[in-house]
């Protein structure tokens, strides 16, 4: 059950949602386990809310209808839904509401990498254990995240990537272009990523930092053409990723391989047009993403055909990570020696999904679980390739993929 604290969020409420508000409270039901939800439904991360709270509200729809949390006696799970506007400072002083006034266990949400270094201070302080979806670190104590962290995450996957298509599939990549979103996370994965890439025998030629505020980004395309690297690389987001491809386009910059995590959403091809996507996505370009629908993985075919039968769902990459957090959310409830935020803190180091669960959907070969950085041990992005159908098929590593790289085209 989800309680929205704006009007806008009521007024766009599932209808499952509704139902469950308008529900009476069952007599000698457990008490609900509250759960704060800091989401960006509206701003500039708005789409990571709009389309993977749903999925996380049908998870928890879910688990409560298969008996709720069952260390608790059947306790439901209750999320608590506030809008941080995409505002690193919102997100500290919904956080702080959320803790002092309406007492939830703990707080979980979208909260990428700036918003996780505002909500930090007020974390530690209040000592509220909190499971961020996307945060490429954790800097706070109490936090722990599902993203892909910085090097092992981001940077190792790319350049063994760009390794692996020079030995296996003679692309000939020798030179590089950096080109990434100029902000926390595309500069660290930038600094990461430069004396990986020169591990490989790349050489890196020039960096283009992407302006996160500009509207077009031809200028950057154009200073990219005139290096004629093989490869440009570098952590991008998705909104950057549909103003350098547009550029692309534009321009007929066809020759390089590009790379980048921006490149790999499910909505991506649609943000493009197909005019655009079907010249530019299928040539020469590859995604690193957390969770891709082209990974070989049972319990992610079972979640994708289930989101696909739900009429109010939208498949996306925030759908089915929402959705990763959902479940992870009941491992650790499941664990936790009390409903409590002390207790919950102690689950999250303990937690474990082994490899096979039936509510693991990420490429985590030996199971997910936390490290000593409260990031995933496996923090380890799957590359993965458009096909002209707008589909993915995972080409890297090989133990999840479904298909090899595609020749390189010139």
């Amino acid at each position: 059950m989800t309680i929205l604290t704006r009007r806008l969020l009521l007024k766009t409420a599932t209808g499952a949602t509704a139902a469950a508000l308008a529900a009476p409270a069952v007599r000698g039901q457990p008490r609900p386990i509250r759960i704060g939800m800091i989401q960006p439904m509206s701003g500039a991360l708005s789409n990571y809310g709009l389309q993977g709270q749903p999925a996380l509200d049908y998870v928890v729809k879910l688990i409560n209808a298969g008996g709720g949390i069952k260390k608790f006696g059947g306790a439901p799970i209750e999320l608590v839904l506030a809008d941080d506007a995409s505002q690193p400072g919102r997100s500290a002083t919904e956080a702080r509401r959320l803790i002092t006034q309406e007492r939830v266990a703990a707080l979980m949400g979208t909260i990428t990498t700036p918003l996780s270094l505002a909500l930090a201070p007020v974390i530690d302080e209040l000592k509220m254990p909190t499971i961020a979806i996307w945060a490429g670190t954790a800097r706070a104590n109490y936090l722990y995240s599902l993203g892909l962290a910085f090097d092992r995450g981001y940077a190792q996957p790319i350049a063994d990537f760009a390794a692996y298509l020079n030995r296996e599939r003679n692309y000939k990549i020798k030179t590089a272009v950096m080109a990434f979103s100029n902000y926390e996370a595309g500069q660290q994965v930038n600094n990461f990523l430069k004396p990986r890439l020169k591990a490989h025998g790349i050489e890196v030629i020039d960096e283009v930092p992407l302006d996160t505020r500009a509207q077009d980004l031809t200028p950057a395309m154009v200073r990219i053409r005139s290096r004629k690297p093989d490869l440009v690389a570098g952590l991008i987001l998705p909104r950057d990723g549909v103003l350098l491809q547009q550029a692309r386009h534009s321009l007929a910059v066809h020759e390089p391989v590009f790379l980048s995590p921006g490149y790999g959403d499910i909505s991506f091809w649609h943000d493009l047009g197909s005019a655009i996507g079907d010249t530019v996505l299928t040539r020469n370009l590859f995604a690193l993403v957390g969770v891709s629908t082209g990974a070989w993985l049972p319990a992610l075919r079972r979640l994708i055909a289930d989101i696909e039968r739900q009429p109010n769902l939208h498949l996306s990459t925030a759908a089915l990570q929402t959705a990763q957090a959902g479940r992870v959310l009941e491992a650790v409830l499941e664990t936790a020696e009390a409903p409590e935020p002390a207790a919950i803190y102690q689950a999250l180091a303990r937690f474990h999904l082994p490899r096979g669960d039936a509510n693991l959907y990420l490429a985590c070969p030996d199971g997910m679980r936390f490290g000593e950085d409260r990031m995933l041990t496996q923090s380890y992005g799957v590359i993965a390739q458009w096909r002209t159908d707008k589909g993915q098929d995972v080409v890297y590593p090989t133990d999840f993929a479904g298909a090899e790289a595609r020749a390189r085209t010139t």
